[in-house]
């Protein structure tokens, strides 16, 4: 029976940041990992065996190490928001995730990315700068800049304003003054389609779930963005038609897809 135990480390950053690395190892001595990247307003999570058993199921669980990359600012005791502001940029996330698996992860072993909503955008950008990653797993995940997409996924009526607040956005790049939930200086990092970018150059294999009624990514674009990149690249495409961004009812069913990907293109 797996132990549901977990172990944290404080990992110090750049700029005067740290953040907490939680992680669990398997009772199997194995060398894979898998590394889960959050969404935008994640709470710390311990990555216990638990956690892991509900994203990709027990018995898939049992052959992976586990570590989540919990953001600066985040702790047991709470989030200190300055330093969780300070952090949400689009560069900084990727580097803090890459310096979190150089010190836990051993560098003779293979890492699976998982990464959700935020995450999943940053993990192809993640995967090319560490050739340890052999798969990567997105849900709820677009591939367009986050400018773009709030402008796409507006109403009619929405898009004079929204056009006037993203002319505002690129006038003052390094604001923390907040629009749409986030500072102006984060929606400016993530302006760039480099999820796209990445994809279209990296030759892993790659899940991509989505919801049908996603409103919150250019669910769209990002279909065929996904559809175009399969026929050069090996992508697997996964659509739950009655599901949002948020996937509340349909974490079982990620679940069994997720696993049953890493089971077909890992633990064959």
């Amino acid at each position: 029976m797996q132990t549901i135990s977990s172990q944290h480390i404080e990992i110090v950053l750049k700029q005067n940041r740290s953040l907490i690395a939680s992680f669990s190892k398997a009772k199997s001595r194995t060398k894979r990992w898998i590394v889960f990247l959050t969404e935008s307003g994640s709470a710390f999570r311990k990555a216990d065996r638990k956690e892991l058993e509900s994203l990709v199921g027990r018995k898939v669980a049992r052959s992976f190490h586990f570590l989540i990359v919990n953001k600066p600012g985040l702790s047991p005791k709470g989030t200190h928001s300055s330093v969780f502001e300070k952090s949400f940029r689009r560069r900084r996330r990727i580097d803090d995730a890459l310096e979190a698996m150089k010190i836990i992860i051993p560098k003779n072993h293979e890492i699976h990315l998982v990464g959700y909503s935020e995450g999943a955008y940053l993990a192809p950008q993640v995967a090319e700068k560490d050739s340890r990653v052999k798969t990567i797993s997105m849900i709820g995940g677009g591939t367009r800049g986050w400018l773009k997409e709030e402008y796409n996924t507006a109403s009619y009526k929405e898009k004079k304003t929204y056009l006037k607040k993203i002319q505002e956005i690129y006038a003052h790049p390094h604001s923390t003054e907040k629009w749409n939930g986030f500072s102006y200086a984060t929606w400016f990092s993530y302006r760039g389609d480099n999820a796209l970018q990445s994809l279209r150059r990296l030759k892993l294999p790659v899940l991509a779930i989505l919801g049908g009624r996603d409103n919150v990514i250019d669910l769209r674009s990002t279909i065929v963005d996904l559809v175009l990149i399969s026929e050069k690249r090996p992508i697997h495409i996964n659509i739950f038609g009655d599901c949002g961004h948020y996937f509340s009812k349909h974490w079982k069913q990620v679940e069994l897809v997720l696993g049953r990907f890493l089971t077909d293109t890992v633990l064959k």
